[in-house]
């Protein structure tokens, strides 16, 4: 369900360690990058306000930022 989707994970996850959320991804399809790049579908983090390099860089870059209970409702 999420071919073709990328997701790069930032900060601290709640309910999941962030090994287990990756094989989530790569189980239904998508790929994980260990950084912002241009093409990147989601960045996934709970502090979506916070001036980090990486929520700066993806909203440079209009890159779609989603908290990790949004991510978990992408997949069920």
């Amino acid at each position: 369900s999420l071919a073709g989707k990328s997701f790069c994970f930032t900060g601290e996850l709640h309910t999941l360690k962030r090994k287990d959320a990756e094989a989530l991804v790569q189980e239904k399809g998508g790929s994980i990058k260990s950084s912002v790049t241009k093409g990147l579908s989601y960045l996934v983090t709970n502090t979506p306000d916070s001036g980090a390099s990486k929520n700066k860089k993806a909203q440079e870059l209009g890159t779609e930022i989603i908290t990790e209970e949004a991510f978990l409702q992408l997949l069920s």
